[in-house]
């Protein structure tokens, strides 16, 4: 899908970092000192289990993976110098929380509710970020 963007820097650095394969996303915890809790993203201002305001926080990178729970085609931006169309949708992350996200590409026909997902790195226009679009994920990260 994506060429290797090692190089490259994230649009939102504190919410997800390339993983190994140089294709793929990890996402970024802050993991609660006080009671252990994961909270997403890491740069959160408190933990949402305990209140632990997470100063001393350590920072977590688990692989950009979740369960599809909806979507719908936007064919008008919400925001200027947004691409359309594009696929919006609510992904259940991995033991975490539901984010909005958007899925590479236009085709709902290969999406479903239930679909396993991945997040993978996307080069910007600007030749030096990368941004996060969610694909099928059809099995264990090369």
């Amino acid at each position: 899908m994506t060429t290797d963007l090692r190089g490259l820097q994230p649009q939102h650095p504190s919410l997800f970092q390339l993983a190994a394969d140089g294709e793929s996303l990890d996402f970024l915890y802050a993991r609660c000192p006080a009671c252990g809790t994961l909270a997403f993203p890491a740069d959160v201002p408190g933990c949402s289990h305990c209140g632990d305001p997470l100063r001393d926080a350590q920072r977590i990178a688990r692989p950009g993976r979740g369960e599809l729970l909806e979507y719908v085609t936007l064919h008008v931006p919400l925001l200027p110098g947004m691409e359309v169309p594009r696929v919006a949708a609510d992904i259940q992350l991995e033991g975490g929380p539901i984010e909005e996200g958007v899925m590479a590409g236009t085709d709902e026909s290969a999406l479903r509710v239930g679909l396993p997902v991945r997040a993978v790195a996307v080069a910007l226009p600007d030749g030096e970020r990368f941004a996060c679009r969610f694909v099928p994920h059809t099995g264990a990260r090369a």
